[in-house]
């Protein structure tokens, strides 16, 4: 082994890193009765792959779980419900990356609001930026000139001034680190022999993560989420219409046309007809029955 092996950034060793700073799990009771967080490990990589490809349709759990197992221990690089290598999913990524940077940090942006832990107390998202940090400044296959797309408005950082960031918009340096790893980090196994150090074997049961990464930078590092005004988190609503169409109407005016085209009949017994002929007046008594159609066809008599 030579000392160019490790540590390697990657997509399995991001994700180990990632995991750390995960929100609470549910404890063993809650996931007896059937309770899910919705923090699983597949889930947080369908997660990360909706950075990727917003439009990604994720299969069940069941069939990703061994998939995301292997990409974590750095087994697996690309297949099957997993976008990455050269495809036109990462391509389409990278040019997002570099062209509408806004709309790829509210992706991950709301990754983070729905996995990560933003808490002060124990500061996970201290912790893992100073962990990728660390990472990045160990991996001697990344050269000081390398850039990252880690500032918030879609501004770039060269690897060698990673080391002077005091304060760090935390999805967008997620973003960046993501962004390097799925364009130019397409081999996974790259970092097998830091996963197996980080997560040692454990008798075939779950590999722990049980390494220190971050613990190296002492330095201040504040972190912050960005200010998204409320139209960048929700969908625009639908430009309302100039008008309606001839055949819609509201229901006020629905009302009126309805009461202006009915019409009232009304039934006179016995009428009394007065006709006036010059000086003289003639009464007419009348039997019969007279209808009198008011607002629709005129009336008419029936003698």
């Amino acid at each position: 082994m030579t000392i160019d092996e490790k540590p390697r950034l990657c997509g399995g060793t991001f994700f180990v890193l990632l995991l750390q700073a995960l929100k609470n799990r549910k404890g063993a009771r809650e996931h007896y009765k059937g309770d899910r967080d919705g923090l699983s490990d597949p889930e947080v990589l369908i997660g990360l792959i909706k950075v990727i490809n917003p439009d990604y349709e994720p299969p069940r759990l069941d069939r990703i779980k061994t998939k995301t197992n292997d990409f974590k221990a750095c087994k697996l690089s690309k297949g099957e419900y997993l976008p990455f290598g050269n495809t036109p999913e990462v391509e389409a990524f990278d040019e997002r990356i570099r062209t509408d940077y806004r709309s790829a940090l509210i992706s991950m942006t709301a990754f983070v609001d729905e996995f990560l832990d933003l808490g002060e107390s124990v500061q996970k998202d201290v912790r893992l930026v100073k962990a990728l940090i660390e990472l990045v400044q160990r991996d001697v296959s990344i050269a000081p000139d390398e850039e990252f797309f880690i500032c918030e408005d879609g501004g770039q950082i060269k690897k060698a001034a990673l080391g002077g960031l005091t304060k760090v918009c935390y999805p967008a340096f997620l973003l960046g680190i993501w962004h390097y790893v799925v364009v130019h980090r397409k081999d996974n196994s790259v970092g097998k022999a830091t996963y197996d150090e980080w997560c040692p074997e454990n008798g075939g049961g779950p590999r722990n993560y049980s390494a220190r990464m971050g613990k190296s930078i002492t330095a201040d590092i504040r972190t912050y989420m960005p200010e998204l005004k409320e139209a960048d988190t929700k969908p625009e609503d639908e430009p309302a219409s100039e008008g309606r169409p001839d055949n819609e109407a509201s229901e006020s005016e629905q009302k009126a046309d309805n009461q202006s085209a009915a019409f009232t009949q009304q039934v006179i017994n016995n009428p009394l007809f007065i006709q006036q002929n010059g000086d003289s007046n003639t009464i007419l008594p009348n039997y019969g029955t007279v209808n009198l159609t008011i607002g629709g066809k005129k009336g008419a008599a029936d003698e």
